[in-house]
C-alpha cells in the first residue's frame, strides 16, 4: 500500500462579497482566435479578427482569403462576415462589386426582420457605403418591428441600429428596463435570454450608446460583479464566435468605471517555517492592473484561526509587489508556527473576501508505547517502547485471546503536543493484499490510543496466522511532512479457524471466487383432485334449476302473450343472450381485457333496447286500463 497525503486548500469567498473568484485567461482565448484565422468559415474568420482586435493582438494579413473566400450573395449573414472581417483587417479593397446587391436587397424587403436589417446596415458600413436615414421616421420603423418580438436579442439590434443612426438617447431611456430583466443564476450571476451572445451584445451596445452619450452606465455595482461573475464562469468557450463575443464583453465592462475588482492566490495558498509570505493577484476581470486602485486599500482586515475562532491578525496592509501592479504580498510572519487552517478577510477598496489560509507545520512522533495482554485484563499487558523511527528488535506473539495495544503523542517542530486529522494504525499480512485499517483516537492529554482485538483482526485479514506488518500512518491538511513509521513484526495465531499465510490464495480462491452453489425453485405441489363421481354429483346438483327450469317450461308452457314483437324486444333479447355467452367465452378462452373489449358496446345496445322495451310494455299496460 503507498500512502499519501493530499493537501487541499480551497479557496472561498464570501457569497456578500462583490469580489471577483477568478479572471478571464485571455491567453487561452487568443489561441483560440489565431487558430480560427485559418478556417474556411467565414464566421469563424469575422469572429477571429474581431476578437484579436479587443485585446490588441497582432492580425496577418487575411486579404487573400478575403478575396478568395466563397459566399452566398443571397444570405446577408454571410455578406455581413465578409465586409466587416474585410474592414476590420483593412482589406476593403479586395471585395467584389457585387457584395452590394444583398444588403440593398434586404433593405427593400417590407417584411424584414431586425437583425436582416443589422447584418445589411452594418455591412454597408463596413465598405463605407453607409446610408442615411431620417431618425426619427427610422426609429418609428424599428419600435415597430421590436413590438412584434420585444426579445433581449430584438432589443440589442435596436441599440446597435441606434448607435449608426444617432438615437443613443432612445437607447438610454430603455436600456434600464432591458437590464432589470436579466436572469439571475443563484444570486450570483446575471445574464439574458439567449447565453452568452446576446449577454455580450446589449452589454457592450448599452456601454458604447452611454460611452458616446458622455454619461455614466446605467449599471449598478451589484450588476456590474453578476454581469462579470457571469463572464469569468463562461470557462468552456472553445469557439471562435465564443471567444470574440466573452472577450468584447469582458473589454467593456473591465474598460467601464469603477470596473469590478478580481482578487485570487497568485501560486501558493499556504505557508511554512521557510515560506511564511502569500502573494494575491488583485486585477480587473481580464487581469490587467487596476489604476483606480491606490496599495494601501488592499488590507487584510482580520484573520481568523478556524479551530477556535481566534483573531490572530487585523487590519494589515498588503504590500505592492515591485514592477507588478497586479501582485500584492501578505507577510504571516506572526503566525507560522502556529499551524492550522486560517480564514482571512481581504479587502480592497471597499469590498472583500474571505480566503482560506493553511499554515503547514512539522510534525513529530514522540516515544511509542506497544503492550499485549489479555482481552479481559486479567493480566498486565507486556509493553514495548519505541522511539521513532525504530523498528521492534524481535517478532512478537499474539494469539485470539488477546490485544495489542499501542499509545503515542504528536508533536510540533517545538515540542508541543498537536492533534492531526488522520491518523492509522495498519496491520497486514507479510504477503497477499489484505489489510485492516484502524483510527487511533487522542485522550484528554492528546495521546494517541488504539486496541487491537486479534480475533477481530483476524476475521479483517481472512485468518491468516503467521507474521504481520504493523504501520504508523499520520497526516494532515496542514502538515508539510506526514509520517509513516514502520513498527516491524507480530506473528498472530487466530485459533482453530487459521489459514496459514502460505495457503492464502487457493483458500480465497474457493471460498470467496468460487462459484456460488445452484439455486433451484420449486413450486407447491398441486392439491389432490377429487374423484370422479364426487365431481359429477357437484356438476348436476349446480345444473339442476336450469334443468328444473326447462322441465316446468315443457310443462307449463311459455307464455309469450306479453312480449311484444318489435325490432326492441328481438334485439333485447339478443343482446342479453350475447352477454351470457361472452360470460361463458370468458371463463373458457378470453381474458379480462378481451371480453370488457367486447361487452362495452354489447352493454350499450342491451340497455338501449331494454329501455324501450320496457317503456312498450308499460305504454301496452295504460291502454288495457283504458
Amino acid at each position: 500500500m503507498i500512502f499519501k497525503v493530499a493537501l487541499a486548500f480551497i479557496s472561498t469567498v464570501a457569497a456578500c462579497s462583490a469580489i471577483l473568484q477568478g479572471t478571464i485567461d485571455v491567453n487561452r482565448l487568443q489561441g483560440i482566435l489565431q487558430e480560427g484565422l485559418g478556417s474556411k468559415d467565414l464566421s469563424s474568420i469575422y469572429y477571429s479578427v474581431k476578437g484579436l482586435k479587443e485585446i490588441n493582438a497582432k492580425i496577418p494579413d487575411i486579404c487573400q482569403v478575403i478575396k478568395s473566400a466563397n459566399y452566398d450573395l443571397n444570405n446577408i449573414e454571410q455578406i455581413f462576415y465578409l465586409t466587416n472581417a474585410a474592414s476590420l483587417s483593412g482589406c476593403q479593397n479586395f471585395l467584389k462589386p457585387d457584395v452590394l446587391t444583398a444588403p440593398a436587397r434586404t433593405l427593400d424587403k417590407k417584411d424584414v426582420s431586425l437583425i436582416e436589417m443589422y447584418h445589411a446596415v452594418y455591412s454597408l458600413k463596413a465598405i463605407g457605403k453607409g446610408q442615411t436615414f431620417e431618425k426619427e421616421e427610422a426609429l418609428k420603423n424599428l419600435i415597430q418591428l421590436l413590438k412584434k418580438d420585444d426579445t433581449p436579442a430584438n432589443y440589442g439590434y435596436v441599440f446597435a441600429l441606434c448607435e449608426h443612426m444617432g438615437c443613443e438617447a432612445w437607447t438610454a431611456q430603455h436600456s434600464e428596463g432591458v437590464l432589470l430583466s436579466a436572469d439571475e443564476s443563484d444570486s450570483k450571476s446575471l445574464h439574458f435570454e439567449g447565453g452568452l451572445p446576446v449577454t455580450s451584445f446589449l452589454l457592450t451596445t448599452i456601454l458604447r450608446s452611454y460611452k458616446s452619450l458622455k454619461k455614466p452606465a446605467p449599471l449598478t455595482l451589484d450588476q456590474r460583479y453578476k454581469f462579470a461573475t457571469y463572464l469569468v464562469s463562461r470557462r468552456s468557450v472553445n469557439t471562435p464566435r465564443g471567444a470574440a463575443l466573452l472577450l468584447e464583453a469582458a473589454v467593456a465592462v473591465a474598460d467601464d468605471q469603477p470596473t469590478p475588482i478580481s482578487v485570487a492566490f497568485k501560486d501558493r495558498k499556504y505557508i511554512t517555517s521557510e515560506l511564511d509570505t502569500i502573494e494575491f493577484s488583485v486585477t480587473d476581470i481580464i487581469g490587467r492592473a487596476i489604476s483606480s486602485l491606490k496599495p494601501e486599500e488592499v488590507v487584510a482586515q482580520s484573520g481568523t484561526r478556524l479551530a477556535d475562532d481566534v483573531v490572530v491578525l487585523s487590519k494589515q496592509p498588503l504590500t505592492q509587489k515591485q514592477n507588478d501592479q497586479t501582485t500584492y504580498i501578505l507577510n504571516l510572519n506572526k503566525i507560522k508556527t502556529q499551524y492550522g487552517m486560517y480564514k482571512i478577510s481581504l479587502a480592497a477598496g471597499t469590498k472583500s473576501a474571505n480566503f482560506n489560509v493553511a499554515v503547514l507545520g512539522e510534525i513529530q512522533l514522540g516515544n511509542l508505547e506497544l503492550g499485549i495482554g489479555d482481552v479481559d485484563g486479567t493480566t498486565s499487558p507486556k509493553v514495548t517502547t519505541l522511539a521513532f523511527p525504530n523498528k521492534l528488535t524481535d517478532v512478537l506473539q499474539a494469539d485470539h485471546l488477546q490485544k495489542v495495544s499501542l499509545k503515542f503523542s504528536v508533536k510540533d517542530k517545538w515540542g508541543k503536543p498537536v492533534l492531526v486529522q488522520q491518523a492509522f494504525v495498519r496491520v497486514a499480512p507479510s504477503s497477499g493484499d489484505d489489510e485492516a485499517i484502524f483510527v487511533a483516537e487522542p485522550d484528554n492529554t492528546k495521546a494517541y490510543k488504539v486496541d487491537l482485538n486479534v480475533a477481530a483482526v483476524g476475521k479483517l485479514v481472512q485468518q491468516k496466522s503467521g507474521r504481520h506488518s504493523l504501520s504508523v500512518y499520520l497526516g494532515d491538511s496542514a502538515v508539510s511532512n506526514p509520517l509513516l513509521w514502520d513498527l516491524g513484526e507480530i506473528a498472530f495465531n487466530f485459533g482453530k479457524d487459521a489459514v496459514a499465510i502460505g495457503e492464502d490464495k487457493s483458500r480465497a480462491n474457493s471460498v470467496n471466487r468460487g462459484p456460488l452453489p445452484e439455486i433451484s425453485h420449486k413450486f407447491r405441489e398441486p392439491d389432490a383432485r377429487p374423484p370422479r363421481l364426487v365431481s359429477d354429483v357437484f356438476a348436476a346438483a349446480c345444473a339442476a334449476p336450469l334443468l328444473i327450469l326447462l322441465l316446468l317450461w315443457a310443462r307449463i308452457g311459455i307464455n309469450f302473450g306479453n312480449l311484444p314483437f318489435t325490432p326492441a324486444a328481438l334485439v333485447f333479447h339478443l343482446a342479453l343472450g350475447g352477454s351470457l355467452a361472452l360470460y361463458g367465452l370468458f371463463w373458457l378462452q378470453l381474458s379480462m381485457f378481451a371480453t370488457l373489449r367486447y361487452l362495452a358496446p354489447l352493454a350499450v345496445v342491451t340497455f338501449l333496447s331494454g329501455h324501450s322495451l320496457l317503456r312498450r310494455l308499460a305504454q301496452d299496460k295504460q291502454d288495457k286500463k283504458r
